[in-house]
């Protein structure tokens, strides 16, 4: 029986936790041109979830006819791939129309420019062409949705964006969804260019339901062991603590864990690969990723005697104002490293996370 559960990133797993609720909320509001979340931002941490849930978005919008999904890469040169995209996903008619578009002639593969008279090299010329494909599409009742994972600022991402906010305001059929870590989703905002992003709607994808995740579990292992115990599933539920990725790696590992039976000596067994992977694939990257003020915090957290910390002890141990433990303990919250955990206090959002920043030497500083 094939393993049901995939915890590499990028590729969308067999078993999927459900978010039916925000997602059929989003997939209405995308497809109601009139809303902020024309314009769409899935941030949250690694691993949370984001790019399998906009690919879920991506298929359900796809399967409205009056609809093209196109993934487009971050990098270089987004305009002119955009187009070339736009025509290859456009249905055999409509590319017969786009190939009457004065000065560019299309193939097969794509679009074949004629450089010699460099017609269409610039970002402007570009721009000039995807407004002239949007056009027709309109005049034939078709949308496009552009999909965009790990969003960025980098300069393919600022000309397209400049070059989308012109097909909005000219009343052209083109909406953007995109995934990004928090960090990343606050370097594009705070660029003059892409201020805009300001008032797009945005999705902070939330820890997944313990409810959810034990009946997943349970309705999944059982496959597995027949008579896996109920108590096993819920251990298993506590020790993902809503964390996507950890759903998928925790369920892998369990599936392809020796033995017939799945016990707690099963967990107990697989628990240390379980915990190196979560540090590996990712967890020491969301740490490098911290400033050093927020690396500190972190750690000081983890370090505390008591658990969940308090805020007033962060700040006797930092040394540091109220006020500027406010503004990193905001900052870890967004980033969805830390959690509220009742008036004054905080805890890990992630499994297992105390336990790594103190069992891996590189965290550890002296008092």
């Amino acid at each position: 029986m094939q393993n049901p559960f995939n915890p590499s990133f990028g590729i969308q797993p067999t078993v999927l936790l459900n978010r039916s609720e925000i997602l059929q909320k989003l997939v209405a509001s995308i497809k109601d041109l009139n809303t902020p979340y024309r314009t769409t931002l899935i941030y949250g941490t690694r691993g949370v979830g984001k790019t399998v849930f906009m690919n879920e978005v991506g298929k359900q919008i796809s399967q409205d006819d009056n609809w093209l999904v196109l993934h487009l890469i971050i990098g270089n040169n987004m305009i002119g791939r955009l187009v070339d995209l736009l025509y290859q996903k456009a249905a055999t008619p409509l590319q017969k129309l786009l190939d009457q578009i004065s000065g560019v002639q299309f193939s097969i593969g794509g679009i074949s420019f004629d450089h010699s008279s460099s017609r269409v090299q610039s970002t402007t010329n570009y721009q000039i062409l995807l407004e002239k494909m949007l056009k027709i599409l309109k005049e034939h009742q078709q949308n496009v949705l552009v999909m965009i994972d790990e969003a960025q600022d980098v300069p393919g991402m600022v000309e397209l964006a400049s070059v989308y906010q012109v097909l909005i305001s000219e009343g052209l059929p083109i909406s953007i969804i995109m995934t990004g870590l928090p960090k990343n989703v606050q370097e594009l905002q705070n660029n003059h260019v892409l201020t805009f992003l300001l008032r797009s709607g945005r999705v902070n994808l939330s820890p997944l339901n313990f409810f959810d995740i034990r009946a997943q579990y349970q309705y999944e292992l059982t496959k597995r062991d027949p008579n896996i115990k109920p108590e096993v599933v819920r251990r298993v539920a506590q020790l993902v603590d809503g964390y996507a990725y950890a759903f998928q790696l925790m369920g892998y590992l369990l599936w392809q864990s020796p033995g017939k039976r799945i016990t707690n000596q099963t967990v107990d067994q697989i628990l240390p690969q379980y915990q190196a992977q979560l540090s590996r694939n990712a967890y020491s990257k969301m740490m490098e990723e911290l400033s050093p003020v927020d690396q500190q915090f972190v750690i000081a957290a983890a370090r505390a005697d008591q658990y969940p910390v308090s805020v007033a002890y962060l700040g006797k141990k930092l040394k540091r104002n109220p006020g500027y433990i406010g503004v990193y303990r905001r900052r870890l919250i967004d980033s969805q490293i830390i959690a509220p955990a009742g008036y004054g206090h905080l805890k890990f959002a992630l499994p297992l996370f105390k336990k790594f920043v103190i069992e891996d030497g590189q965290y550890l500083i002296e008092n």
